[in-house]
């Protein structure tokens, strides 16, 4: 047992070194943060949450030839993303200064869809109070998170049932100024 101790000391010390060096490489292997729109562009939609529910809200935005980008905080949902086409970028809008690259103030609107409930309460009240004019669509996970989402400032809130996906697709497009016919 003296030398199984003797081993387990010695080697540890190495696989420490050895896991440091590979986290820095994953690191510097990570998605690049979110940038901020170019100059010129018009205003787009921004969708956080690139899940189920904000796959089908960007495949309704592009249906209709709105223009959007998505943020998550998911490499991987990031690089799926990229490699089938969307417009994704790697960024935790929860945290740090996200938000603040994505020039909100000439966003046409918001659709929160994370199911992270406590964080897009305290998205949709931040949104609210720095930029009142910007429509927020925030996934409620049901009819009372959907009405203190409104008390918090979302212009609509939509309970999650089985078509919540297809309800913030509408209230954006409406929003967005697409004739309700068409949605």
């Amino acid at each position: 047992w003296q030398i199984v101790t003797a081993i387990g000391m010695t080697v540890t010390p190495l696989l420490a070194m050895l896991g440091k060096r590979l986290g820095q490489q994953v690191d510097r292997a990570a998605p690049a943060p979110v940038v901020a729109l170019t100059p010129g562009e018009g205003p787009r939609a921004i969708i956080i949450g690139f899940g189920r529910v904000g796959r089908l809200v960007a495949d309704m935005l592009a249906e209709h030839g709105k223009r959007f980008i998505v943020v998550d905080s998911d490499p991987d949902i990031i690089a799926a993303g990229q490699r089938e086409g969307y417009p994704v970028a790697y960024g935790d809008a929860a945290r740090g200064g996200v938000l603040d690259h994505l020039e909100l103030d000439r966003a046409s609107a918001v659709i929160l869809t994370m199911g992270d409930f406590h964080g897009v309460q305290r998205l949709v009240k931040r949104l609210a109070g720095q930029y009142p004019a910007l429509s927020i669509i925030a996934r409620a996970r049901d009819a009372a998170h959907a009405a203190e989402l409104y008390r918090a400032g979302a212009t609509h809130a939509v309970p999650e049932t089985l078509e919540a996906s297809l309800q913030l697709s509408e209230a954006v497009l409406i929003d967005l100024g697409v004739a309700m016919g068409p949605v």
